[in-house]
């Protein structure tokens, strides 16, 4: 069987595969990633935002007007309820038990777990188990799971602003490509595949970002910071997916994955208030393991959810 075929079959393996391989290198050789342009440019944590940007394009090529909107009823109420919900438990964390949070997992750590999603776990799980309208989703996962949201919650809490400019960043690619499709339609069978081939180059950025011994030195506490904020966010989305969408749950699963940009909060954060600081490591060794359980659990989360689509089992995704 072909190298390819054997990573398919993995739940969520065209990305999770090559972020294991970045963590490995980025444990044992990180001065590869330093070699210089283009090598950087394309495997490190560098091209991360710029392999959004473009996944952002693509999916707002392959997105008609009439799939946004159905699904932002589906994808989108989703969302929004995880957002809402985030901001009231983040806010709240940080008020009761400070920025130093509680059993060694800070307010840093706890708000950019909670908030986070992983817009490449979701879109290569879609492209199996979900149809035209589920991978629409991945363009409203793109904007609340980029680092501003926990970023502006922290400051919020912190009497600071909330920074807009990098909501209308996230928009502007998906609306450029939405009217691309809409200037010449043809457009869209040309980039038919074009998320698709991204995923592995975002998984090695995102890997690269990973220092396994690190991660591995706050494993206990990387594992409890998991637990609870998967249960925070799955539990009420699993009850609106099932009682009130009518879907079988796999959606409300593949949102809850935490992503590999959450470990970059600690640290744009410290930048904008010194205050977190003493936290930063710690934070992102916790997140970091919280991240590696994450790309294990939800995509087998996901896939048992799923079962049958429309009666007929998904061959793509039986491992």
């Amino acid at each position: 069987m072909k190298l390819s075929n054997k990573i398919q079959k993995i739940p969520g393996g065209t990305m999770l595969v090559p972020m294991a391989i970045g963590a490995l290198v980025n444990t044992f050789i990180p001065s590869i990633y330093e070699i210089g342009n283009p090598l950087s440019a394309v495997f490190s944590s560098n091209g991360t935002m710029c392999i959004v940007g473009l996944m952002l394009v693509f999916s707002g090529i392959q997105t008609k007007p009439k799939q946004l909107l159905m699904s932002f009823k589906r994808c989108g109420l989703l969302i929004i309820i995880k957002l809402i919900l985030n901001i009231i438990i983040g806010i709240s964390f940080v008020n009761v038990f400070g920025l130093s949070g509680i059993y060694g997992i800070s307010a840093l750590s706890f708000v950019a777990a909670l908030t986070s999603c992983n817009p490449g776990v979701y879109m290569a799980l879609m492209e199996n188990l979900g149809d035209e309208i589920d991978k629409a989703g991945f363009a409203f996962l793109n904007l609340v799971g980029l680092p501003f949201v926990p970023i502006c919650i922290l400051g919020f809490a912190g009497n600071n602003g909330i920074d807009y400019m990098s909501i209308i960043a996230t928009l502007i690619p998906f609306i450029l490509g939405m009217v691309l499709a809409l200037v010449d339609t043809d457009i869209r069978s040309f980039t038919k595949s074009g998320s698709t081939l991204l995923l592995p180059f975002l998984g090695f950025c995102l890997g690269s970002s990973i220092d396994l011994n690190m991660t591995l030195s706050k494993w206990s506490q990387g594992l409890i910071l998991f637990v609870v904020v998967l249960l925070i966010n799955i539990v009420p989305l699993l009850i609106v997916d099932k009682k009130i969408l009518h879907q079988k749950g796999y959606c409300a699963a593949a949102i809850c994955c935490v992503a590999g940009l959450a470990i970059t909060v600690p640290g744009l954060m410290a930048e904008a208030d010194a205050s977190y600081l003493p936290y930063v490591e710690t934070a992102q060794a916790q997140i970091a393991f919280a991240v590696i359980v994450s790309a294990i659990v939800t995509p087998i989360l996901t896939k048992k959810l799923a079962g049958t689509k429309g009666g007929i089992e998904n061959e793509n995704m039986r491992v």
